[in-house]
Protein backbone atom coordinates (compact mmCIF):
# COMPACT_ATOMS: atom_id res chain seq x y z
CA UNK A 1 0.00 0.00 0.00
CA UNK A 2 1.26 3.20 -0.43
CA UNK A 3 1.95 5.85 1.93
CA UNK A 4 0.39 9.10 1.60
CA UNK A 5 0.31 12.59 4.01
CA UNK A 6 -1.95 15.36 3.65
CA UNK A 7 -6.03 15.58 3.30
CA UNK A 8 -8.30 16.32 1.20
CA UNK A 9 -7.36 17.49 -2.55
CA UNK A 10 -4.15 18.14 -0.98
CA UNK A 11 -3.02 14.81 -0.36
CA UNK A 12 0.29 13.78 -1.46
CA UNK A 13 2.29 10.83 -1.85
CA UNK A 14 6.46 10.17 -2.29
CA UNK A 15 7.52 10.85 -6.02
CA UNK A 16 11.00 8.74 -6.34
CA UNK A 17 13.61 10.71 -8.14
CA UNK A 18 17.40 9.94 -8.01
CA UNK A 19 19.93 12.02 -6.79
CA UNK A 20 22.97 12.97 -8.41
CA UNK A 21 26.15 10.88 -6.61
CA UNK A 22 27.68 14.19 -5.41
CA UNK A 23 24.01 15.49 -4.37
CA UNK A 24 23.61 12.06 -2.61
CA UNK A 25 27.01 12.42 -0.47
CA UNK A 26 26.38 15.67 1.05
CA UNK A 27 22.16 15.96 1.30
CA UNK A 28 22.53 15.33 5.41
CA UNK A 29 24.46 19.44 5.10
CA UNK A 30 21.35 20.45 3.80
CA UNK A 31 20.55 24.41 5.21
CA UNK A 32 19.04 26.20 2.53
CA UNK A 33 15.76 26.85 -0.10
CA UNK A 34 14.62 26.81 -3.29
CA UNK A 35 14.05 29.33 -6.26
CA UNK A 36 11.23 28.50 -9.02
CA UNK A 37 11.14 30.39 -11.97
CA UNK A 38 7.60 29.71 -13.17
CA UNK A 39 6.42 29.85 -16.34
CA UNK A 40 3.60 32.64 -15.53
CA UNK A 41 6.96 34.67 -14.00
CA UNK A 42 8.36 34.47 -17.84
CA UNK A 43 10.65 31.72 -16.58
CA UNK A 44 10.74 28.31 -17.99
CA UNK A 45 9.53 25.89 -15.09
CA UNK A 46 13.21 25.37 -13.39
CA UNK A 47 13.71 24.98 -10.07
CA UNK A 48 16.93 26.07 -8.55
CA UNK A 49 18.83 25.67 -5.43
CA UNK A 50 22.05 24.93 -3.77
CA UNK A 51 23.77 22.30 -1.71
CA UNK A 52 27.24 23.08 0.25
CA UNK A 53 30.39 21.00 -1.24
CA UNK A 54 27.65 20.58 -4.51
CA UNK A 55 26.82 24.10 -5.68
CA UNK A 56 23.98 25.03 -7.76
CA UNK A 57 21.59 22.28 -8.46
CA UNK A 58 18.95 22.64 -11.26
CA UNK A 59 15.52 20.38 -10.95
CA UNK A 60 14.02 20.27 -14.60
CA UNK A 61 10.28 21.48 -14.75
CA UNK A 62 9.18 18.11 -15.49
CA UNK A 63 10.82 17.11 -12.18
CA UNK A 64 12.55 13.80 -13.63
CA UNK A 65 16.29 15.02 -12.84
CA UNK A 66 18.62 16.93 -10.88
CA UNK A 67 21.47 18.65 -12.89
CA UNK A 68 24.81 19.46 -10.70
CA UNK A 69 25.95 23.15 -12.15
CA UNK A 70 28.47 23.78 -9.19
CA UNK A 71 29.52 27.07 -10.14
CA UNK A 72 32.37 29.13 -8.99
CA UNK A 73 34.39 28.09 -5.66
CA UNK A 74 32.81 29.97 -3.51
CA UNK A 75 29.04 29.15 -4.12
CA UNK A 76 30.61 25.79 -3.46
CA UNK A 77 32.43 25.75 0.01
CA UNK A 78 29.74 28.29 1.34
CA UNK A 79 26.45 27.47 2.27
CA UNK A 80 23.47 29.41 0.07
CA UNK A 81 20.74 29.58 3.09
CA UNK A 82 18.26 31.02 0.34
CA UNK A 83 16.89 32.62 -3.39
CA UNK A 84 15.59 34.14 -5.57
CA UNK A 85 14.95 34.72 -9.71
CA UNK A 86 16.68 38.02 -11.06
CA UNK A 87 15.55 38.64 -14.73
CA UNK A 88 16.53 41.50 -17.28
CA UNK A 89 16.38 41.64 -20.79
CA UNK A 90 15.34 38.11 -21.01
CA UNK A 91 18.35 36.92 -19.38
CA UNK A 92 18.28 35.12 -15.62
CA UNK A 93 20.11 35.43 -12.99
CA UNK A 94 19.87 34.60 -9.39
CA UNK A 95 20.18 36.14 -6.05
CA UNK A 96 22.28 33.93 -3.70
CA UNK A 97 22.21 34.61 0.29
CA UNK A 98 24.87 32.93 2.27
CA UNK A 99 24.87 33.18 6.25
CA UNK A 100 28.46 31.53 6.25
CA UNK A 101 30.32 33.91 3.70
CA UNK A 102 27.92 37.03 4.87
CA UNK A 103 27.24 38.47 1.63
CA UNK A 104 24.79 38.01 -1.20
CA UNK A 105 25.87 37.10 -4.77
CA UNK A 106 24.22 37.81 -8.04
CA UNK A 107 25.10 34.72 -10.29
CA UNK A 108 24.29 33.68 -13.71
CA UNK A 109 22.65 30.35 -14.42
CA UNK A 110 26.11 28.30 -14.48
CA UNK A 111 26.91 29.38 -11.17
CA UNK A 112 29.23 32.25 -11.95
CA UNK A 113 29.10 34.64 -8.98
CA UNK A 114 28.45 38.76 -11.52
CA UNK A 115 28.55 40.29 -8.21
CA UNK A 116 28.97 40.39 -4.56
CA UNK A 117 26.71 42.32 -2.27
CA UNK A 118 29.45 42.06 1.25
CA UNK A 119 28.44 42.95 4.54
CA UNK A 120 26.99 46.13 4.80
CA UNK A 121 28.19 47.15 7.97
CA UNK A 122 31.70 46.63 6.06
CA UNK A 123 34.72 44.26 7.11
CA UNK A 124 34.84 43.62 11.14
CA UNK A 125 31.06 44.85 11.82
CA UNK A 126 27.90 43.33 12.82
CA UNK A 127 26.85 40.23 11.59
CA UNK A 128 25.85 39.62 8.20
CA UNK A 129 23.76 36.63 8.75
CA UNK A 130 21.54 36.53 5.97
CA UNK A 131 18.91 34.26 5.23
CA UNK A 132 16.84 34.95 1.98
CA UNK A 133 16.63 37.32 -0.67
CA UNK A 134 13.75 38.34 -2.79
CA UNK A 135 12.86 40.68 -5.61
CA UNK A 136 10.29 43.38 -5.75
CA UNK A 137 10.27 46.32 -7.54
CA UNK A 138 13.37 46.15 -8.97
CA UNK A 139 15.09 46.09 -5.69
CA UNK A 140 15.64 42.59 -3.60
CA UNK A 141 15.26 42.33 -0.13
CA UNK A 142 17.74 40.95 1.92
CA UNK A 143 16.94 39.39 5.64
CA UNK A 144 19.63 39.70 8.43
CA UNK A 145 17.61 36.65 10.17
CA UNK A 146 20.05 34.75 12.41
CA UNK A 147 21.94 38.19 13.36
CA UNK A 148 19.76 41.83 14.28
CA UNK A 149 16.49 40.96 12.26
CA UNK A 150 17.18 44.42 9.48
CA UNK A 151 16.28 43.75 6.19
CA UNK A 152 18.52 45.54 4.04
CA UNK A 153 17.98 46.21 -0.19
CA UNK A 154 19.80 46.58 -3.05
CA UNK A 155 19.40 47.05 -6.77
CA UNK A 156 20.88 43.68 -7.72
CA UNK A 157 22.12 45.36 -11.09
CA UNK A 158 24.16 48.63 -9.33
CA UNK A 159 27.74 48.11 -8.75
CA UNK A 160 30.22 50.45 -7.20
CA UNK A 161 31.33 53.10 -9.56
CA UNK A 162 35.02 51.56 -9.55
CA UNK A 163 34.17 47.97 -9.27
CA UNK A 164 31.54 46.51 -11.33
CA UNK A 165 31.63 43.30 -9.51
CA UNK A 166 31.10 44.65 -5.91
CA UNK A 167 27.42 46.29 -5.33
CA UNK A 168 26.37 48.36 -2.88
CA UNK A 169 23.56 48.54 -0.19
CA UNK A 170 20.63 51.08 -0.36
CA UNK A 171 20.23 53.44 2.51
CA UNK A 172 17.13 52.23 3.16
CA UNK A 173 16.23 49.26 5.61
CA UNK A 174 13.73 48.31 8.44
CA UNK A 175 13.02 45.65 10.71
CA UNK A 176 15.16 45.11 13.74
CA UNK A 177 14.74 42.81 17.02
CA UNK A 178 11.55 42.48 18.75
CA UNK A 179 7.76 41.10 18.76
CA UNK A 180 5.76 43.97 17.21
CA UNK A 181 5.09 43.99 13.76
CA UNK A 182 7.98 45.86 11.50
CA UNK A 183 10.31 43.79 13.54
CA UNK A 184 11.56 39.94 13.86
CA UNK A 185 12.88 37.30 16.36
CA UNK A 186 14.25 35.00 13.41
CA UNK A 187 13.29 37.02 9.68
CA UNK A 188 14.10 33.69 7.70
CA UNK A 189 12.22 33.46 4.46
CA UNK A 190 11.17 35.92 1.96
CA UNK A 191 8.46 35.48 -0.50
CA UNK A 192 6.78 38.04 -2.98
CA UNK A 193 3.01 37.65 -3.16
CA UNK A 194 2.27 36.62 -6.78
CA UNK A 195 1.36 39.85 -9.22
CA UNK A 196 1.48 42.25 -6.34
CA UNK A 197 4.76 44.14 -4.86
CA UNK A 198 3.69 42.75 -1.40
CA UNK A 199 6.31 40.56 0.10
CA UNK A 200 6.04 38.00 3.11
CA UNK A 201 8.75 37.17 5.65
CA UNK A 202 8.37 34.21 8.06
CA UNK A 203 9.37 35.05 11.38
CA UNK A 204 10.56 31.89 12.55
CA UNK A 205 10.73 32.55 15.88
CA UNK A 206 7.43 34.67 16.29
CA UNK A 207 5.82 31.67 14.47
CA UNK A 208 4.05 33.84 12.38
CA UNK A 209 3.86 35.50 8.43
CA UNK A 210 4.56 39.40 8.69
CA UNK A 211 3.18 40.98 4.82
CA UNK A 212 4.58 43.78 3.97
CA UNK A 213 4.95 46.66 1.02
CA UNK A 214 7.81 48.26 0.09
CA UNK A 215 10.02 50.06 2.00
CA UNK A 216 8.79 47.84 4.98
CA UNK A 217 4.94 49.38 5.89
CA UNK A 218 3.35 46.25 7.09
CA UNK A 219 0.25 44.96 5.30
CA UNK A 220 -1.14 41.89 7.26
CA UNK A 221 -0.11 38.54 8.92
CA UNK A 222 -1.16 35.15 9.95
CA UNK A 223 0.27 33.68 13.30
CA UNK A 224 0.80 30.02 13.36
CA UNK A 225 0.48 27.44 16.16
CA UNK A 226 3.21 28.40 18.87
CA UNK A 227 6.59 26.80 18.73
CA UNK A 228 5.63 25.89 14.85
CA UNK A 229 8.95 27.90 13.60
CA UNK A 230 7.22 28.67 9.92
CA UNK A 231 10.49 28.75 7.99
CA UNK A 232 9.15 30.03 4.56
CA UNK A 233 5.69 30.49 2.91
CA UNK A 234 5.04 29.43 -0.72
CA UNK A 235 1.83 31.07 -2.99
CA UNK A 236 0.03 29.75 -5.82
CA UNK A 237 -3.33 31.09 -6.77
CA UNK A 238 -5.19 31.07 -3.53
CA UNK A 239 -3.17 28.55 -1.45
CA UNK A 240 -0.03 28.98 1.01
CA UNK A 241 2.57 26.30 1.59
CA UNK A 242 4.29 27.25 4.95
CA UNK A 243 7.34 24.63 5.91
CA UNK A 244 7.83 24.92 9.94
CA UNK A 245 10.85 23.91 11.26
CA UNK A 246 9.19 21.91 14.56
CA UNK A 247 5.41 21.08 15.22
CA UNK A 248 3.31 22.70 17.57
CA UNK A 249 4.75 23.53 21.12
CA UNK A 250 8.11 22.83 19.17
CA UNK A 251 7.91 19.10 18.74
CA UNK A 252 8.85 17.05 15.84
CA UNK A 253 8.54 15.84 13.29
CA UNK A 254 7.54 18.93 11.86
CA UNK A 255 4.63 19.64 9.29
CA UNK A 256 3.67 21.45 6.07
CA UNK A 257 0.72 23.71 6.24
CA UNK A 258 -1.33 24.18 3.38
CA UNK A 259 -3.56 27.19 3.55
CA UNK A 260 -6.54 28.42 1.17
CA UNK A 261 -7.13 32.24 1.48
CA UNK A 262 -6.10 31.59 5.22
CA UNK A 263 -7.65 28.91 6.17
CA UNK A 264 -6.06 25.97 6.92
CA UNK A 265 -6.80 22.97 4.43
CA UNK A 266 -4.03 19.88 4.62
CA UNK A 267 -1.25 19.28 7.08
CA UNK A 268 1.82 17.62 5.45
CA UNK A 269 4.08 15.38 7.69
CA UNK A 270 6.72 13.81 5.48
CA UNK A 271 8.49 12.05 8.93
CA UNK A 272 5.72 11.08 10.81
CA UNK A 273 3.54 10.08 7.76
CA UNK A 274 5.44 8.37 4.76
CA UNK A 275 8.05 7.43 7.18
CA UNK A 276 11.23 9.27 5.37
CA UNK A 277 14.24 9.48 7.01
CA UNK A 278 15.78 13.04 7.99
CA UNK A 279 12.42 14.86 7.48
CA UNK A 280 12.35 15.76 11.77
CA UNK A 281 13.17 19.57 10.19
CA UNK A 282 11.25 21.10 7.00
CA UNK A 283 13.67 23.86 5.97
CA UNK A 284 12.25 25.41 2.80
CA UNK A 285 8.69 23.87 0.56
CA UNK A 286 7.61 25.17 -2.33
CA UNK A 287 4.65 24.48 -4.55
CA UNK A 288 5.39 23.01 -8.48
CA UNK A 289 2.12 23.03 -10.64
CA UNK A 290 2.25 21.44 -13.65
CA UNK A 291 -0.58 21.92 -15.76
CA UNK A 292 -2.21 18.41 -17.73
CA UNK A 293 -3.17 18.43 -21.31
CA UNK A 294 -6.98 18.10 -20.39
CA UNK A 295 -6.31 21.57 -18.53
CA UNK A 296 -6.22 20.39 -15.21
CA UNK A 297 -3.29 21.05 -13.03
CA UNK A 298 -1.40 18.71 -10.74
CA UNK A 299 0.19 19.94 -7.59
CA UNK A 300 3.68 19.14 -6.26
CA UNK A 301 6.01 19.72 -3.01
CA UNK A 302 9.02 19.96 -2.98
CA UNK A 303 10.48 19.86 0.38
CA UNK A 304 14.36 20.73 1.86
CA UNK A 305 15.32 19.36 5.40
CA UNK A 306 17.76 20.48 7.69
CA UNK A 307 19.42 18.64 10.77
CA UNK A 308 19.69 16.53 9.33
CA UNK A 309 19.24 17.46 5.45
CA UNK A 310 17.50 15.67 3.25
CA UNK A 311 15.39 16.31 -0.10
CA UNK A 312 12.42 15.04 -1.41
CA UNK A 313 8.91 15.42 -4.28
CA UNK A 314 6.03 14.60 -3.44
CA UNK A 315 2.97 14.28 -5.95
CA UNK A 316 -0.49 14.87 -5.38
CA UNK A 317 -2.89 12.11 -4.73
CA UNK A 318 -5.33 11.79 -7.78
Amino acid sequence: MVRTTGRGAFTFRQRPIDMPERMREHITGAHGAFAQDREAAGGDGSTWFSLKNVGLLRLDPGLTGIEVIGGDPQIVAANVHGGCIVRRDGTTYLGLPSDEAEAVWLADTAGHVIRTFANPYGPGGAPFKVCDVELVDGLMYAANGYADNVCFTCDPFRATSDDPSTGTWESSRFGGQGGEHGRFATAHGVTRVPGTNVFTIADRRNARLESYAPGGRYVAGLTLPPGTMPCNVDYYDRFSLVACLRGPGESTPAPIYVFEDGNLISEINIGQDLGLDGFTHIHNAVFRVIEKADGSRKFFILAYAWNPGNFVILEQVD
